[in-house]
């Protein structure tokens, strides 16, 4: 594997994490109350003009790839923040006596797992296939 297809797994990582949390913040699986909101996207803007520059260069230079990925992961990272900030974690339907303990102990169990878990696995998937 050369170091080109290194850095391009590491920005479809990172935009893939980015996406995903973008998709939990805005209650596409119902696990969190919906917290992404105009707001939040005006602070987010002139990164996601920084994500869609920096992809456009790595078309060129595909080493940036690497930069790609960090930045889009920098915008979950922030997603995260702010969903962890606004909620108590997931919402009451998904609490059963099993599972109750975990998420008093860790709220954003279910985001981590969703988002860092799907990416990866399309990252597995692509390696694989």
């Amino acid at each position: 594997m050369t170091i080109t297809a290194i850095s391009f797994f590491f920005g479809i990582f990172g935009f893939s994490y980015l996406i995903l949390s973008l998709q939990v913040s805005s209650s596409f699986p119902p696990l969190y109350d919906k917290v992404y909101t105009e707001e939040d996207m005006k602070l987010d803007l002139p990164f996601m003009f920084g994500v869609v520059a920096l992809l456009g260069i790595s078309v060129i230079i595909p080493y940036l790839f690497v930069l790609f990925g960090l930045l889009s992961a920098l915008i979950a990272i922030r997603v995260r923040r702010r969903v962890q900030e606004r909620t108590n974690g997931p919402l009451p339907w998904l609490l059963s006596p099993l599972t109750i303990g975990v998420f008093n102990r860790w709220p954003m169990l279910l985001f981590d797992t969703w988002t860092i878990g799907l990416a990866a696995l399309m990252i597995v998937v692509m390696f694989a296939g």
